[in-house]
């Protein structure tokens, strides 16, 4: 289930800060694992979950790839606005 940040009163039921929700994706696995993962942790287990895709999250245990992914994310996600609007940021 795909859950916008902006809808508070669904989001809510998950205990995640708004704040945290604002600054990166956020994929909570469903019971009884029900754990979370955040931003660029989230793509590999995200890549498990989609049909003819699990292959894609080998990638993600070769070492060094990681911190470049949460590197990059972090990168994109402070310019998403800007990037999404075609805006300069410096």
């Amino acid at each position: 289930m795909l859950v916008p940040f902006q809808d508070q009163a669904s989001v809510a039921a998950f205990g995640i800060p708004l704040p945290a929700l604002a600054a990166a994706m956020h994929l909570v696995l469903p019971p009884p694992d029900a754990r979370v993962f955040a931003g660029a942790d989230a793509v590999p287990e995200l890549l498990r979950l989609l049909p003819g895709k699990r292959w894609l999250a080998w990638g993600f245990r070769i070492p060094g790839v990681m911190p470049l992914a949460r590197r990059l994310y972090a990168w994109i996600a402070r310019r998403r606005r800007c990037l999404v609007r075609g805006y300069r940021v410096d």
